[in-house]
């Protein structure tokens, strides 16, 4: 979640990064379901390759036990020609109906194998020729004819059939065995090959977790140098470049919200105060340029220092500042610009060979009910107009 977060703050400077760490995130994911997948076909395998093996003793019980019918007719028959007793004729007929039940199920189980059923159509007809052969006999020891019977016997007419019988069984046999070994070996080289991958995975998650921090790193560190950027912007919008004071953008913003608590609240007092530099053009004109910025800047720097921390000072024009005053009213703003008059005129500056003294001129006006800014910028510049007209170096109340 938190390398989603940083994905989707990228900037225009970081755009490759963000698409490197998207691109390894996929990859990632990628690989988990390839080996999520890996491991179900690994799972599904062993499974097919148990049930196989449980299938395929079903199957060889079942052609033992059709095994151990055959011989038992064999035995039955065989033992009722020699002795002409018919107690010996039950394991016959029990071996015949066993017989008859395992081929029965030796049929469903195989009914998923062609071949095998094959096999067992095959069988049919050999147990039907042992069953003939049988029958025979027996009928001949039972009407007399045990000399018949017995050279059959001899001859080894039941002996073929068994054996062709028995061949069947060993070769079904054979075969199932062969179809577990097939998906024994399956199972295993898929759990072997599921094994190999996970090791890639380890390999390759990890390499990719390290990528995708190495991204995240040059992403978070591309955003820290936008947004760094973007606040010395800001600050370049709204900062005086000469003196680091509050341009006047930010003084009338400033300006807007003051005005906007005072209007909320009648008790909140508000001054607002203007001045400028006494005859700063003749500095210019006498003194350069450069000398004209080093007083414009010390200017700034004494107004700041000599008026309260929550008083803001800006600079709004060429060699014009604005004070506002919040939680000021026009006597407590009188004296504080006072202390600022005399902090600005307290000694000259020194720029090169010259020493230059300044003076400034102040203009200060209370926020009443219903003033807006320009109203109440109005009859702050009337107040500078009478300090600059009366004499400058002085502070003048408007009316």
């Amino acid at each position: 979640m938190w390398i989603a977060k940083q994905v989707a703050r990228r900037s225009h400077g970081s755009d490759w990064r963000s698409y490197f760490l998207i691109a390894c995130v996929a990859l990632l994911a990628v690989l988990l379901a390839g080996a999520s997948w890996s491991a179900f076909r690994s799972s599904q395998d062993r499974t097919a390759a148990r049930e196989r093996q449980v299938h395929t003793l079903e199957i060889m019980l079942e052609a033992d036990r059709l095994r151990t019918a055959a011989l038992q007719q064999i035995r039955g028959e065989r033992g009722f020609l020699l002795t002409g007793e018919e107690r010996f004729l039950e394991p016959f007929d029990e071996g015949r109906r066993i017989a008859a039940d395992s081929y029965a199920r030796l049929l469903d189980l195989s009914a998923d194998n062609p071949a095998q059923q094959q096999r067992l159509v095959n069988m049919r007809g050999e147990f039907g020729t042992l069953n003939t052969v049988l029958d025979a006999m027996v009928e001949q020891q039972r009407s007399g004819r045990r000399e018949e019977a017995m050279f059959y016997m001899r001859r080894g007419a039941d002996k073929d059939a068994i054996e062709a019988i028995l061949r069947e069984i060993d070769a079904l046999i054979a075969d199932e065995r062969s179809i577990l070994r097939e998906r024994t070996d399956i199972a295993q080289m898929q759990a072997e090959a599921n094994e190999r991958y996970q090791y890639l995975l380890a390999v390759v998650g990890a390499l990719l977790l390290a990528l995708s921090l190495l991204a995240v790193f040059y992403v978070r560190r591309a955003l820290a140098a936008e947004h760094a950027a973007r606040r010395e912007l800001q600050r370049f919008a709204s900062t005086d470049p000469l003196t680091s004071l509050p341009n006047r953008r930010s003084f009338m913003e400033a300006m807007a919200r003051s005005i906007s608590r005072s209007t909320n609240d009648p008790n909140r007092s508000l001054s607002l105060a203007i001045f400028d530099i006494d005859h700063f053009k003749r500095i210019n004109d006498r003194f350069g340029h450069p000398a004209g910025d080093e007083v414009i800047k010390e200017v700034g720097a004494r107004a700041l220092a000599a008026l309260r921390k929550r008083d803001l000072v800006c600079r709004i024009g060429g060699e014009e500042f604005a004070v506002i005053l919040p939680q000021a009213d026009l006597e407590t703003a009188r004296i504080a610009c006072e202390r600022m008059r005399e902090a600005i005129s307290s000694s000259p500056i020194v720029h090169g060979d010259a020493i230059i003294a300044f003076t400034a001129s102040i203009g200060v006006a209370e926020y009443e009910a219903g003033d807006d800014i320009d109203h109440l910028m109005a009859r702050t510049d009337a107040a500078l107009y009478e300090a600059k007209t009366g004499g400058r170096n002085q502070v003048r109340l408007a009316a």
